[in-house]
Order: structure tokens, then C-alpha cells, then sequence
């Protein structure tokens, strides 16, 4: 078994950075794409971590395969991010036209519960979750500019109900959807295939997960936002990509 790695690099500092991986034998080829970290809206932001993840990061893994239509599978262990970033990312995966198969290995949370469906299939553990809820962000400015981001994000929010009526199953009507959303609803991958189209493994989540979003949701398991005795380096340096993130945010 060989492996490539998939790279991009900061056209400001040179640095080169790993933002995937292909395995291959003689037999098959599949690429792996992997969103284990925070959904970015820009470049420089997914910089902070490997795992991290902005929609050019995602566009330069897509450009590099050699063929354009080979088969991808995309891991998913994420606790969200940025709402715009997140549907960028979406659009990209959906125009591309290899077999696309999504694995939710641990959780798909917010903006990251819609990347799965832009694949051609989504299986998951039946204990792996995700959650839906209402997009947010922060605004600076006049009465214009407050207008201008809840229209923002209106149109966000019907960009993901969307996303979620077109993998609908059994039944699930849009009204239903938008109660999921309105309400902050946490699923097992189990209990979301009733809503969605998922295909349920007889596995356990192969990793928890560390988001940066968790404190910020209404009803993140507890499991989920446990206080560590002390905060590492790497908790630290998290908190202040996070205020970064936020101090970008203005509409």
C-alpha cells in the first residue's frame, strides 16, 4: 500500500502544509479527505491546526487528484464552524464528479452535519451524532448593517434546510426540519437516519472530538464541554483562533 500525500502552501509565509491523503495499490485507488478539525472560512484561519479546514483547502486537495473522477472518501469528526465556510465547502465536493462516500466517525455538528450529504453516500455508526440548530454570527455597525446580516443569515439557514430536505427520508417534511433546527437537536447518527439519508454500521465512533464551537451551542452534551483540570498549549492557542475568528466576523 502507498501513500501520497495531498499539500498546500501559504502564498504569504511558503509554509507547506498537509491537507490530505491517497492510498493506493495496484487494484484501486481512493482519496481520502479528512475534516477532523474546525470548518474555517478562509485559508489563513485553517493554519492554526492540520485538521482544521476552509474550502480552499478543499479545492487545492480536489485540483491536485490526477484523475478527476476517481473515487473519494470523506471522514468527518467535527464539531462545526463557519456557516459560509461550511457551504463553500459543500458546493465544491457536490461539483465534483467521482463516486464521493462520507463517513461520520465520530460527530458532524452544525455547518459540518450538511458536508456529508454532498456525497453520493453517508454511512455512520449508529452511536456518531449530529446536530442541527441556527446559524450565528456577530455584527458591528448601524440598524443597515444589523438588517443586512439577519438577512445573511436567513438565507443561510434555508441554504442548509435545503441541503437537509434533499436527503430526506421517510417522509420528513420541511416543517419537521426546520423544528430540528429551531430547536438545536442533538441525534445519534441512529436516531438522524429516521430523518435522513444514512446508512447505519454496526461500529462504535473511532475518536471524540475538540472543537473550538462547543461552548457556544445551547445544548452541547456535557460529555462533550467536560472542564479539564488545566488547559494546554494547544486548548490556549484554539481560544485565541477562535476570538480571531469572531473579531473577522462583521457584516
Amino acid at each position: 500500500m502507498k501513500q501520497y500525500d495531498f499539500t498546500t502552501k501559504d502564498k504569504r509565509t511558503g509554509e507547506i502544509k498537509k491537507c490530505g491523503y491517497m492510498r493506493y495499490d495496484a487494484a484501486e485507488s481512493n482519496a481520502n479527505l479528512y475534516f477532523y478539525g474546525d470548518i474555517c472560512g478562509e485559508s489563513w484561519m485553517s493554519k492554526w491546526y492540520d485538521e482544521d479546514k476552509a474550502p480552499q483547502d478543499v479545492a487545492d486537495f480536489l485540483a491536485e487528484l490526477e484523475n478527476k473522477t476517481q473515487p473519494i472518501d470523506v471522514y468527518i469528526n467535527s464539531g462545526g464552524g463557519d456557516v459560509f465556510g461550511g457551504l463553500a465547502i459543500y458546493n465544491i465536493l457536490k461539483r465534483y464528479q467521482g463516486k464521493k462516500t462520507a463517513h461520520i466517525d465520530g460527530i458532524a455538528a452544525s455547518i459540518a452535519g450538511i458536508i456529508p450529504f454532498a456525497c453520493d453516500k453517508v454511512v455512520a455508526p449508529k452511536s456518531a451524532q449530529i446536530m442541527l440548530h441556527k446559524p450565528w454570527s456577530c455584527c458591528v455597525g448601524n440598524a443597515d448593517d444589523m438588517r443586512k446580516c439577519i438577512e445573511s443569515l436567513d438565507a443561510c439557514e434555508q441554504s442548509i434546510i435545503n441541503v437537509y430536505a434533499e436527503n430526506a427520508v421517510n417522509g420528513t417534511t420541511v416543517d419537521k426540519i426546520k423544528d430540528l433546527i429551531d430547536t438545536e437537536t442533538w441525534l445519534t447518527c441512529g436516531e438522524a437516519a429516521q430523518y435522513f439519508r444514512i446508512e447505519l454500521e454496526d461500529t462504535e465512533p473511532v475518536a471524540a472530538c475538540m472543537s473550538d464551537y462547543y461552548a457556544k451551542y445551547a445544548k452541547t452534551p456535557k460529555s462533550l464541554t467536560a472542564p479539564l483540570k488545566s488547559e494546554s498549549k494547544e486548548q490556549l492557542n484554539r481560544k485565541k483562533k477562535l476570538q480571531l475568528e469572531l473579531d473577522c466576523l462583521s457584516m
